[in-house]
């Protein structure tokens, strides 16, 4: 008699077992949430030169080519504040970068500062 009992009772529980597991399977199989797209970001190109020209929104470049450089609110400088800091003939280093219409923007803007000659020792 008591088995009788049993055995009832193991079948319901482990039909309850199987019965979760299948919905759990289910539930965890949905696809994944969209994530928003990671901003790509832009590559930054060397550059090196003497200023030719400049003006509040572009500065020309002349180096191993010529470079006329949009100037953004973004960019950076280094010798300045602004580009209007910077003058004709002065020499410079930097990147930019190109969009998807070939437009070039200054990322940086750095004025090369002339090194002291070596004075020579006291003797």
């Amino acid at each position: 008699m008591k088995l009788t009992l049993i055995t009832p009772a193991l079948v319901a529980v482990l039909g309850l077992a199987l019965a979760s597991s299948s919905i759990q399977a289910q539930t965890t199989a949905a696809a994944p949430a969209a994530t928003a797209p990671a901003k790509a970001k832009k590559a930054k190109t060397p550059y090196s030169g003497s200023i030719t020209a400049v003006s509040a929104d572009s500065i020309t470049v002349q180096g191993a080519k010529t470079l006329t450089l949009a100037i953004a609110p973004t960019t950076t400088y280094k010798g300045g504040k602004t580009i209007t800091d910077f003058a004709v003939g002065d020499k410079v280093t930097g990147s930019y970068t190109k969009d998807a219409a070939g437009a070039l923007t200054a990322a940086s803007v750095h004025k090369k500062v002339a090194k002291a000659a070596a004075t020579p020792a006291a003797q």
